[in-house]
């Protein structure tokens, strides 16, 4: 199994005139677990919002390694960061509450290519089934 990494490398970012990020680094490997604590007004939002291409940094380098492969996120609008599977829980935990919470996880990028996987099977499964 290829491993997967995200790099985070000088980062600049922050609304208009007013910079929340600056100069910051992180490097998450395979199979890590990170938190990001601090106070209220330090940057951890703003530095999630970077990774997923809800604000777009000033300068530095955001870089995940998925399946063995090498991806630039800085520039990269939300939906292609999603569709190479990154994303996250926002703080709010803004779910559809009437679902179940598989049917919030299948709503989510790894979730739709598994469902994906799931109906291609289903679909070629039935095709050779049907005689």
């Amino acid at each position: 199994m290829a491993s997967s990494s995200l790099t985070v490398a000088n980062i600049y970012a922050g609304y208009g005139a007013v910079r929340v990020l600056e100069d910051v680094s992180l490097n998450v490997g395979a199979g890590e677990t990170v938190a990001l604590l601090g106070t209220n007004g330090n940057g951890k939002s703003t530095l999630m919002k970077s990774i997923m291409g809800i604000v777009q940094p000033t300068s530095g380098s955001i870089r995940a390694v998925i399946d063995g492969s090498e991806h630039e996120l800085v520039g990269r609008s939300t939906e292609e960061i999603v569709d190479l599977g990154i994303g996250f829980v926002p703080e709010g935990r803004q779910l559809f509450p009437k679902l179940t919470v598989s049917q919030n996880l299948l709503l989510s990028p790894s979730g739709r290519r598994r469902a994906r996987r799931s109906r291609a099977t289903s679909t070629s499964a039935s095709r050779l089934f049907r005689g």
